[in-house]
């Protein structure tokens, strides 16, 4: 693992007084649950860009919280090729779908400097025995994965190229917004080649299709960051190529 240990949380920022807390934990929680839950996360770990948090088949111990940063998932292939599988950054978790599993399904490497909590699995489940909330939460997150998951794969198997572009676009506009951020102005933090990957495109493919989109005056693009100029007219392409 390629990742630097942070001093413990006890004397620093506790999770119920993080401003993640309400996305990454389960609410309406009592304060004896709110203690417990304190003691779920006791460490953060930075890991530097390029560097992997954990790796494909190692033992599965923890599940990660993304604090900062951003994150690619990819699984190797017996062939020694590497399929990009997914993104995840801020309040997203991360080793989820090791969870069934003797040991990690994928391997994650930062896309930037980031910075993760380790929430260890059996205290997860140890503490999820007395607190019903957490147990309700790990299930709705592991559901709400597994269909993130169902979606993008059945909805970028009915498109071609230039509408799996579009499908990527406007899922990425929308889970940023989720968080916060603007839903028009996105900074990439995955390359080209790992959007290819993902899309199940080549790289030059992509590539084109972004250029088409520009031209169209669809999208506005300047390095890593890319301005949605018109959702509407995504929306058009996807439904044009999925008729």
């Amino acid at each position: 693992m390629d990742m630097k240990i942070k001093d413990e949380l006890s004397s620093r920022m506790k999770c119920t007084q993080c401003s993640l807390f309400t996305k990454c934990m389960p609410q309406g929680l009592n304060v004896n649950e709110m203690t417990d839950i304190d003691a779920l996360v006791t460490q953060r770990v930075k890991v530097k860009r390029g560097m992997s948090l954990f790796r494909q088949s190692s033992q599965f111990n923890s599940m990660y919280v993304v604090r900062t940063g951003y994150f690619k998932t990819v699984i190797s292939n017996e062939n020694g090729s590497d399929q990009v599988l997914g993104f995840y950054t801020r309040s997203d978790y991360l080793g989820f779908g090791s969870v069934l599993n003797e040991g990690h399904n994928c391997s994650a490497y930062a896309l930037e400097d980031s910075e993760v909590c380790i929430i260890p699995y059996l205290k997860v489940d140890e503490i999820a025995k007395t607190i019903k909330n957490l147990q309700a939460h790990i299930r709705k997150l592991l559901s709400k994965e597994i269909a993130r998951e169902n979606f993008e794969m059945l909805s970028l198997g009915s498109v071609k190229a230039e509408g799996r572009i579009a499908i990527f676009l406007l899922n990425l506009s929308a889970r940023h917004y989720e968080r916060g951020y603007s839903r028009t102005d996105l900074n990439l933090s995955m390359s080209r080649q790992d959007i290819a990957s993902f899309l199940g495109l080549t790289h030059e493919t992509v590539t084109r299709g972004l250029s088409k989109f520009i031209k169209d005056g669809i999208i506005l693009v300047d390095n890593r960051r890319i301005v949605i100029v018109d959702h509407d007219m995504l929306d058009l392409v996807i439904n044009r190529e999925n008729s």
